[in-house]
């Protein structure tokens, strides 16, 4: 039985001596495909010859944000950081692992894993945990006492080459993304993961071919998460919270609205917009989304800051209430690291959760107020257009547009254009005009 600081985890040296035994005394139960390898045989390993991928993608933002704490990577070769994976493992979708033991139980393992020739574990990972958890409490999950032998052992093949680290993560992305067994992905880990890759030098296309279950290889796909990763980035950095990934759960459509949002005013994409906006401008728009993010703001208000934006004066006060605000709590919120020397013994997650509370209790009235104030101001300019106002500012405009064509048209106007776009123009007038009629 693997018991962790009993006979678990071995060294990855001593992990490969037995599994090279494996490989040259025992016969295959069957064979899996295994991309760059083809089939291959896959072998019944006792559980404790294996351990874990420390940076599996099911819980890389939980792994990355205890790193960040160690001051050191996770390794699968101490029993302590051991103990925190498998505690990631069981944590996430804890509801389905009472499933899918019974499944264990019941039918065996349906699907082999894939693992290096040094032991560690490419696919299969959470069916290890709970291989594990079942080989350790048998009376608690089999009081059936169904024979459950087979189950002291992983199924998998072997991939008989060291893999380098780079090596690893582009099969992680492949397995988790792709032929690993289905559980519902927090969104957040991709986009951690195709930064990690970026981090090791993968292109964006090469990233896209590696995720290509998500992105069909689409390299556009792949920068758009390389840009969401770093507003998210930076988020954190704002917050004083730079590499805590889980201070993101549940901020993924957040971030993509900020992105589309800043994407369109960078490009000059805007409409009413009656300033001269610049890039400072739109970074403090930035910072105020982080402000309402922190704040846990519902994602489909925030399509209301643009508008709230393009409003110069409204802007530029919204925008001063609340520095002002955030400035002052700011200097009242102690550091994440004052929070950990003083719940030394509390989890990372517990000391999140007090110190975002802590900041919503001291701003979220006061964001809301401001925030309902523009939003009032927003609905009841909407409110007064009227199909009369509507259709004068359409005769400005198209007066502006005759006064612009009077004063003659040089060689850099495409004319066939012009006149097709006011080809459109009279359809309109002509529908409008019917309607009225």
């Amino acid at each position: 039985m693997p018991t962790i600081n009993n006979d678990f985890p071995l060294s990855a040296d001593a992990r490969k001596e037995h599994l090279k035994e494996i490989i040259r005394d025992s016969h295959p139960i069957s064979s899996v495909k295994v991309p760059g390898h083809g089939p291959l045989p896959v072998y019944r390993i006792p559980l404790q010859f294996l351990s874990y991928n420390p940076y599996n993608t099911r819980f890389l933002s939980q792994a990355k944000t205890w790193q960040k704490r160690l001051g050191r990577r996770l390794s699968n070769e101490r029993p302590e950081d051991v103990a925190k994976i498998e505690d990631f493992l069981w944590s996430y979708k804890k509801d389905k692992n009472e499933n899918t033991i019974h499944s264990l139980i019941n039918e065996g393992q349906l699907q082999p894993g894939v693992v290096t020739v040094d032991g560690l574990i490419l696919a299969g990972n959470r069916r290890f945990r709970l291989l594990n958890e079942i080989d350790r409490n048998p009376k608690k999950y089999n009081p059936n006492n169904v024979n459950i032998s087979g189950l002291k052992f992983f199924e998998a093949a072997i991939i008989d080459t060291v893999l380098t680290e780079k090596e690893i993560v582009r099969y992680e992305s492949f397995y988790q993304y792709g032929a690993e067994d289905k559980v519902d992905y927090d969104p957040i880990q991709k986009y951690i993961a195709a930064k990690e890759q970026r981090d090791y030098d993968f292109s964006p296309e090469e990233i896209a071919k590696n995720f290509a279950a998500l992105t069909n290889g689409d390299k556009k796909i792949v920068d758009k998460w390389l840009d969401v990763y770093d507003l998210m980035a930076e988020y954190l950095d704002y917050i004083g919270e730079p590499e805590i990934y889980t201070a993101l759960a549940e901020t993924e459509e957040s971030f993509l609205n900020l992105l589309a949002t800043i994407t369109s005013l960078a490009r000059g994409r805007t409409q009413n917009a009656n300033w001269d906006y610049d890039t400072m401008d739109i970074a403090d728009l930035k910072l105020r989304y982080f402000d309402y993010i922190r704040m846990g703001k519902s994602t489909h208000d925030f399509r209301d800051f643009k508008k709230i934006f393009l409003n110069k004066s409204r802007w530029k006060n919204f925008n001063a209430e609340v520095q002002e605000l955030i400035d002052k709590v700011s200097e009242e919120i102690p550091t994440i690291d004052e929070y950990r020397k003083n719940y030394p013994e509390e989890t990372e997650d517990w000391i999140l959760k007090v110190r975002s509370t802590d900041y919503r209790n001291k701003t979220e009235k006061k964001l809301d107020k401001l925030f309902g104030e523009e939003k009032s101001y927003i609905l009841s300019k909407e409110e007064e257009e009227t199909p009369l106002k509507t259709a004068q500012k359409a005769y400005q405009k198209l007066e502006k547009l005759l006064t612009l064509i009077d004063a003659g048209l040089d060689s850099s106007v495409n004319f066939e254009e012009l006149l097709n776009k006011v080809k459109d123009i009279q359809k309109i007038i002509g529908k409008i005009k019917q309607i009225i009629d």
